[in-house]
């Protein structure tokens, strides 16, 4: 899933089914979203939502509320997530779930950045930082990193030239630590936009040679994957 090749995940779907129904479905509904068959994945989320709820398995719950607010995201609907992740924020820190408050958060961040606000967003993300970066795992790290990135790249459009610079300066040091996590899963796809984005950051920066060596980086993980991936904006 992490390198998408969604097809491939499928059969493993089966077999996560065949010991635990409802992580089965789960799975499920998370391979359909990336497939973009979404009116099935919603179908599904419902379902166990509601299975959830009556069995008051709460880490389930939140977990269906994230991917929801994802579909949400993915017909633009960015404000209509934010309920929901505030709603899944509040049940999380109720049963002191640390991971997915982490998790949830990031998600609010990302809605945040998406709607116009990126100082919003990258404060919303320090509270997650630490943890994730003790704590999580090294693809939740990643994300972690080029999302406060792209927050910082954000924010730096609206700064004059000194402080425009610094924020660039920061967006570039988190591109290169978000690069080291993933470069440990060999996750092709997050360097891909990884390094398109430190390109963009080294031509606005006016670094000609890093920008060469980051386009080129780019452009032969583009033709390795053979496959257009989501759009970075698109994508937390």
């Amino acid at each position: 899933m992490n390198d998408g090749k969604y097809h491939l995940a499928e059969p493993h779907v089966t077999a996560i089914a065949a010991l635990n129904k409802t992580e089965g479905l789960y799975r499920k509904a998370q391979v359909l979203k990336a497939l973009n068959r979404t009116t099935e994945a919603y179908s599904i989320l419902q379902r166990l939502q509601l299975y959830c709820e009556k069995t008051k398995y709460t880490e389930m719950i939140i977990r269906v509320m994230l991917v929801t607010a994802e579909l949400h995201w993915e017909s633009s609907g960015f404000a209509t997530a934010l309920p929901l992740l505030l709603q899944a924020l509040a049940l999380a820190r109720q049963h002191h779930l640390q991971a997915l408050a982490s998790e949830t958060i990031l998600h609010l961040a990302f809605t945040q950045l998406m709607l116009g606000v990126p100082e919003q967003a990258l404060g919303v993300l320090h509270e997650a930082m630490e943890p994730i970066l003790a704590h999580g795992a090294v693809m939740d790290k990643g994300r972690a990193l080029l999302l406060a990135a792209r927050c910082q790249m954000a924010i730096a459009g609206t700064r004059s030239n000194g402080q425009r610079h610094a924020a660039l300066g920061l967006a570039v040091q988190s591109l290169g630590e978000a690069a080291a996590y993933f470069s440990m899963l060999d996750c092709k796809e997050r360097l891909r936009d990884v390094h398109y984005l430190q390109a963009r950051l080294h031509h606005t920066l006016g670094q000609t040679p890093q920008r060469n060596k980051c386009a080129m980086l780019f452009r032969l993980l583009d033709q390795e994957l053979q496959a257009p991936g989501a759009a970075v904006a698109m994508r937390l």
